[in-house]
């Protein structure tokens, strides 16, 4: 995670509390020909080219409200600042999730996942980000709001802007408000580790695994040290391997499709 000083070249930051907000900060900032860098959790500024214009930083974190939860249509509509973890807890409470592997969950926003395209191990079972974006607000580089895509899933009207701005790093507008589809949360879900020798063995696993009947939601192979560090992986595999990789696999559904 970057810092915003030390990674954008910004004079000013401003924090706007809704659209119309966002709208006019761009607007000033395109009459006087300023860059505007969107910024949500901050944790993920280095993708992208570096930026080299000075400019103003623009804010989405005082924006994090629910728009709209109806839960039955299994659709969110929030406020692209609200935090990952903040909307897996709303979501839990009526037993759906977002299947994305956010790092830094209590700090990254909606928005700025949306914004890099985001894609964790479980993009392997459920899909990428821009799979769940079914609706977005957004305010382009004139200072124009315009939108994309709906409320429900079947909304086909139109340009997709969904998949447009989703990846685009900000550079096509400053997404404000995003419609996701949900995922019922599973009612099982395992995870196996294995120490590998090299890559051969890996391979041979994962040729063994696409034979099975078992359909994994998560494949991820871990190099190095790395899997010490990690919390699901280094408690099943303990201290006492060396192996030079571990391959690692989830897996979620139903009590039958897990066991």
């Amino acid at each position: 995670m970057n810092s915003i000083a030390s990674t954008l070249p910004i004079r000013e930051t401003i924090l706007p509390t809704g659209q119309e907000e966002v709208a006019a900060a761009v607007r000033s900032a395109a009459a006087d020909a300023t860059a505007v860098y969107p910024i949500g959790g901050a944790t993920s500024l280095d993708f992208g080219l570096p930026a080299k214009r000075e400019g103003v930083g623009l804010s989405l974190a005082a924006m994090n409200r629910v728009v709209d939860y109806p839960a039955r249509d299994m659709t969110i509509t929030v406020e692209a600042g609200m935090a990952i973890a903040d909307l897996a807890n709303t979501l839990a409470e009526h037993r759906q999730f977002l299947p994305f592997d956010v790092p830094h969950a209590e700090i990254a926003t909606i928005g700025g996942v949306v914004a890099t395209n985001w894609n964790g191990p479980r993009r392997y079972g459920y899909g990428a980000v821009r799979d769940h974006v079914i609706g977005v607000h957004a305010v382009d580089g004139t200072g124009r709001a315009f939108k994309g895509g709906g409320r429900v899933v079947k909304n086909v009207a139109g340009y997709d802007f969904c998949k447009l701005l989703t990846g685009s790093l900000g550079t096509l507008g400053v997404v404000t408000q995003v419609t996701l589809k949900l995922k019922p949360m599973p009612p099982r879900s395992a995870f196996l580790a294995a120490a590998v020798r090299n890559l051969e063995q890996a391979e041979n696993l994962l040729a063994a695994l696409s034979r099975s009947s078992v359909t994994p939601v998560a494949i991820e192979l871990l190099a190095g040290p790395r899997w010490r560090d990690d919390p699901h992986v280094g408690p099943l595999l303990g201290e006492s391997e060396q192996r030079r990789y571990v391959l690692a696999v989830a897996l979620e559904g139903t009590e039958s499709e897990v066991k």
